[in-house]
């Protein structure tokens, strides 16, 4: 009896243990960035392309330091006029040599593409405003700033403040840190 009792108690936990269904076998991504995602801009009235438009370049010494302020606006979103404004800060001895830094608005999302490739000898700080915005879905509570890595993995950045306004559809990030150059934008 105890042979026949251990070994139906041996199938059973063999059958519903390989069951493809079992919850110890299914992999769960409790990632909390495989939820978030890039607030969205408006498309441009006149079918203009963002990328071709809104890049702007800048030569910087990263000897000397320096800063590298842009604005754009186009016609589009729900106030017909959507702006962004944004700056770069070099700090001394942020990289060697004098580079020319790219900078440009993402048309997939509320989000700056930085360029050549490169990481810093120090920190840069960044701020960004970007106006003209629906943000009628977005929840601040869980409005963040993040970097994109080349896989599409988000990674929060640090900052001094972060804010919105949804009745005038305004974000804004002040003094983000970046230690080398990457896709950056808001998320929620």
């Amino acid at each position: 009896m105890k042979k026949l009792l251990t070994l139906s108690l041996l199938s059973f936990l063999l059958f519903f243990g390989c069951n493809q269904e079992s919850e110890i076998t299914s992999p769960v991504d409790n990632s909390p960035n495989s939820q978030l995602k890039l607030i969205s801009l408006p498309t441009p009235s006149g079918g203009l392309n963002i990328e071709s438009e809104y890049t702007a370049y800048k030569s910087i010494n990263g000897s000397a330091g320096g800063s590298f302020w842009a604005s754009y606006s186009y016609k589009g979103g729900p106030n017909n006029v959507v702006y962004m404004n944004s700056g770069l800060n070099f700090p001394a001895n942020s990289f060697s040599g004098t580079k020319t830094i790219s900078q440009t608005f993402s048309s997939t999302g509320a989000a700056m593409v930085f360029g050549p490739p490169m990481q810093f000898n120090t920190t840069v700080y960044y701020s960004l405003k970007i106006g003209g915005l629906d943000l009628s879905g977005v929840n601040p509570a869980t409005l963040d700033f993040v970097y994109i890595d080349a896989n599409g993995n988000m990674h929060p950045c640090e900052y001094s403040s972060i804010a919105i306004d949804i009745a005038n559809g305004v974000l804004a990030v002040y003094n983000a840190e970046m230690n080398h150059f990457s896709r950056y934008g808001f998320v929620n």
